[in-house]
């Protein structure tokens, strides 16, 4: 297991809230030099422990069928089968799983036609799928960077209900849920 620095932790938190914040602002708030983040981040980046890029409404930019899919695959098979749909365009996220499926796997599509075309052929051809289950999503309520670190306790409201962490409250950032536009 890879070990984390407290400074370490306090970059990933605050890039989870502004992945475009400066080198010279984090080290303002975490209190170390600019060349500590600097050299820290690339490490981060370099170990696969954070990864930096933009986050875009599906909706808005064109995917108008994003879409979950289940599947189901020969317990023998699945490492292959994943790297083998790794390799295909338009999936977000990739998961071993527990429970219904084997896999499941997030993906967002231009249309219905390019969704039926990713299930029909591309999926198709990997051998050792043996079911495929898919929800379109028709909404997404709530698609955030900021799930904070395992060890930030978890800010209940006055009936009980997780509203966040710590960290995400500490910096004035609610999880309220808001509809995609």
């Amino acid at each position: 297991m890879i070990s984390l620095s407290s400074t370490d932790k306090e970059i990933i938190k605050l890039l989870q809230q502004d992945g475009r914040m400066s080198f010279v602002e984090m080290a303002e708030r975490i209190g170390v030099t600019e060349g500590t983040i600097r050299r820290k981040f690339y490490r981060l980046v370099e170990e696969g422990i954070i990864d930096i890029g933009a986050k875009s409404d599906p909706f808005v930019i064109g995917f108008d069928t994003p879409a979950v899919i289940g599947l189901k695959v020969q317990p023998s098979m699945v490492r292959q089968v994943a790297a083998q749909i790794a390799t295909l365009p338009r999936i977000r996220q990739l998961m071993l799983t527990t429970g219904m499926f084997d896999i499941i796997v997030v993906g967002y599509f231009a249309s219905n036609h390019e969704l039926a075309r990713f299930i029909t052929e591309d999926l198709a051809r990997i051998e050792g799928i043996t079911s495929t289950n898919t929800a379109v999503v028709l909404e997404i309520f709530k698609d955030s960077f900021q799930i904070g670190l395992p060890d930030d306790p978890v800010i209940e409201n006055h009936s009980g209900r997780a509203v966040g962490t710590g960290s995400e409250a500490l910096n004035g950032a609610g999880a309220a849920l808001a509809p995609s536009k």
